[in-house]
């Protein structure tokens, strides 16, 4: 396959894999139509991995690590309230349901991977991954996010940094998936199972990646970052007036 998908193509793939997994879930999709719940679910998987991929990719290239830093961290801020209001629906906010979005679990991966670059230690290196995984146990994409985005940091083979943290990712959630099956059988549906499967569909898409910016003004620049609070806004006026 020739590489002809470029760091933009890849975040407007994110962009709509993200949309289609957030209308089924912010609309529960499965209680009207549990195939197409699991369409966005498959596709939705898509998101979180490009999203972890281009984290590195990042890491590599920017000038500023720091701005980085805080410009994750200002979004992961901005979207608390979205992101609750859209998956709990608890308004006004309860503390006791809080779970950290997306932007914060790309954040733990960014600092493990500064951190694991300035210090030598063995020893420091796997309490770094563990603590790091640790403090998303209350996140989007918890515990194996940011082992994914360590994943594409730390294997060096081009195509094996593409496809191992993909494979180990999906086996990690099916194996969860398993384990609180036979605890609760009636808790996992099927689209639950077969769903993690879409993570795999990032594959050929890194693989064809040919490590080009492409289309990037600043308004992608930012745009991809804003989609996430918009969207999220966007979908629950939608859905308080239906």
């Amino acid at each position: 396959m020739e590489n002809k998908i470029n760091a933009f193509h890849l975040k407007m793939i994110a962009i709509i894999a993200m949309l289609l997994n957030h209308i089924g879930s912010g609309f529960h999709l499965n209680e009207y139509s549990e195939p197409l719940f699991f369409f966005t679910e498959l596709v939705g998987k898509l998101t979180f991995p490009i999203m972890a991929y281009l984290l590195v990719e990042g890491f590599h290239y920017t000038r500023n690590l720091k701005k980085y830093a805080l410009r994750l961290t200002v979004f992961w801020l901005i979207s608390i309230y979205p992101f609750h209001l859209l998956f709990f629906q608890n308004y006004p906010f309860d503390p006791t349901e809080f779970v950290n979005n997306i932007f914060f679990t790309l954040l733990m991966g960014l600092l493990l991977i500064i951190s694991y670059e300035k210090t030598k230690s063995t020893l420091l290196h796997v309490l770094l991954v563990i603590g790091f995984s640790l403090a998303t146990i209350l996140s989007d994409w918890q515990l194996i996010g940011v082992l994914l985005i360590f994943g594409f940091y730390r294997i060096n083979n081009v195509t094996l940094k593409k496809t191992i943290p993909l494979l180990y990712t999906t086996a990690f959630l099916f194996i969860l998936l398993m384990i609180v099956y036979f605890i609760s059988p009636s808790s996992v549906p099927w689209y639950e199972f077969l769903s993690v499967f879409g993570i795999l569909g990032t594959a050929p898409l890194l693989l064809a990646y040919n490590g080009q910016r492409g289309y990037s003004p600043n308004w992608v620049k930012w745009g991809f970052y804003l989609f996430y609070p918009l969207h999220m806004i966007i979908l629950i006026l939608i859905r308080a007036l239906m």
